[in-house]
């Protein structure tokens, strides 16, 4: 068995740490500079998110049935295992968009839009009763929103959260801000949860 290639080892690092910069992948896997920007092209199922420096890589999980079912008809017998995943994850920026209350959002302003609706509908809310509606857990890491000073804590040197004015939001007894870190697999569980409180979300 051979040692794993930089391109496995990456791979394997972006799958088990999501939201991550080039610096924590360097940090954490050695591999660096010109090298690491032409792996991350290669990746298949990679979404980023931000700008710069503060771009964070994701690599979704390509799930082994729905990679067949997508490339069977097209796949030559005996190269089963390398077409399917072309066509079951696209690459690049996932730009996937919902639909709430008549409006399209990407993925982490759809989330800030629930949540923020959710606390307008039940005005006298607090942090523990939303974190019973909405709990840490489903969001590994962050949490679907947190207290303002404890997400800046958790955010450290950039922003994983929304931190503008306009877009905090007031509860009865804290302010909190909504996580943006979100990816086409890590948001299942809150849309699980949105459709649970009778919310439609297309």
């Amino acid at each position: 068995m051979k040692n794993k290639t930089e391109q496995e080892k990456l791979a394997e690092f972006l799958t088990q740490n999501a939201a991550s910069t080039k610096k924590q992948i360097t940090e954490a896997t050695g591999i660096k500079g010109i090298q690491l920007v032409n792996l991350l092209k290669k990746l298949e199922g990679l979404t980023s998110e931000g700008d710069g420096a503060e771009t964070t890589y994701t690599l979704e999980t390509v799930v082994e049935g729905e990679a067949k079912a997508a490339g069977e008809e097209s796949t030559p017998s005996g190269t089963e295992k390398e077409a399917p995943k072309e066509k079951a994850v696209k690459k690049g920026r996932d730009n996937t968009k919902f639909k709430f209350n008549g409006e399209e959002y990407p993925k982490g302003q759809l989330v800030r839009a629930v949540v923020a609706h959710y606390v307008k509908e039940n005005p006298k809310t607090t942090l523990k009763q939303l974190k019973e509606v909405f709990p840490d857990t489903l969001l590994h890491r962050f949490g679907i929103f947190q207290e303002v000073e404890e997400a800046k804590k958790i955010s450290g040197a950039r922003d994983r959260y929304f931190f503008k004015e306009e877009h905090v939001i007031k509860l009865k007894d804290k302010t909190v801000a909504v996580c943006t870190q979100f990816t086409a697999d890590n948001i299942k569980p809150f849309l699980a949860v949105v459709k649970g409180i009778g919310y439609k979300v297309k």
